[in-house]
């Protein structure tokens, strides 16, 4: 089973780090994974930071789009999401899906749930 590293990159806008819980789930040309929750363990997420997880699964083939989501929780929920960099090591393949933009509640369309295309 491929071994994918998740780098997400937040903004350097003011207050673009989150507290809350993020999830993810990977759609791609060989089905989707499973929606999995980005922990590392240490303080992910913060303003100007690349946060980086490691998760193996099933192959998913071509990847084509990525849902991000957080659950709103923490004192400081809302998160500018810059881009997310997927890498399939055993492929020798890279993705990277474009967002530049908030989930808020309190921000922009106020959506904390995004689908992100392929760039």
């Amino acid at each position: 089973m491929p071994e994918y590293r998740i780098q997400v990159v937040t903004g350097k806008v003011d207050g673009a780090g989150t507290d809350a819980n993020v999830f993810l789930t990977i759609y791609g040309s060989a089905g989707s994974s499973e929606e999995i929750q980005l922990e590392s363990g240490l303080d992910d997420f913060e303003r100007a930071s690349v946060s980086n997880f490691v998760h193996t699964m099933r192959d998913l083939g071509e990847l084509r789009k990525v849902r991000i989501r957080h659950d709103n929780s923490g004192q400081r929920p809302g998160w500018f999401l810059e881009r997310i960099v997927i890498r399939d090591e055993e492929a020798d393949k890279e993705w990277s899906f474009p967002c530049s933009l908030w989930l808020a509640t309190d921000e922009h369309d106020e959506q904390i749930d995004r689908v992100l295309d392929l760039a």
